[in-house]
């Protein structure tokens, strides 16, 4: 039997999909990276223990994938709207008045993501031309530093996503 009711998948617009799916692959990346996180720490533990020796890149390699983490947390965090927020006078605004401080907002928020992932790649350029690397692994700087920059810059593109959404709904309605 089928149902003529319309899935709540359905319902939503392209943008709101692509906000979904793009929070979903930043959950599946933070999981892994914890997986890999765990992993490496059990065995350098295990290593120092049982054989009495540590891996020296291990401690390297977990902080580097921790930066990773907090940033494609980040992008869930922004697309889902779980973020610390002071609401309290906008309850007292019409719907119509809210969306325009909410995007008032949302557009100083844009600005000051952009002006640090600015400087972000600006460091992550630089420490490409020096070819500056790290002390236990080896890996090229700019590789770590560019989860910091792209992590700033999804978050900017999320926010003007979640502006064209709630525009875009108060206009059908």
């Amino acid at each position: 039997m089928t149902d003529a009711t319309p899935s709540l998948a359905e319902n939503k617009s392209a943008l709101e999909r692509f906000g979904d799916g793009l929070s979903h692959y930043a959950n599946v990346v933070a999981a892994i990276g914890l997986i890999v996180i765990m992993l490496t720490n059990g065995l350098n533990v295990a290593a120092r223990y049982f054989f009495g020796f540590a891996f020296a890149w291990a401690e390297e390699l977990m902080q580097f994938i921790m930066i990773g983490l907090i940033f494609t947390g980040c992008i869930t965090i922004t697309w889902r709207q779980l973020h610390i927020r002071i609401d309290l006078l906008l309850e007292v605004f019409t719907p119509k008045v809210r969306r325009i401080i909410d995007a008032v907002i949302a557009l100083f928020s844009i600005g000051a993501l952009l002006y640090i992932d600015r400087a972000s790649f600006n460091i992550v350029q630089r420490l490409f031309e020096f070819e500056q690397r790290s002390l236990a692994l080896e890996v090229p700087l700019w590789i770590p530093q560019l989860f910091v920059a792209g992590g700033f810059l999804l978050m900017a593109i999320i926010i003007a996503l979640r502006i064209i959404i709630s525009f875009a709904a108060a206009k059908r309605q």
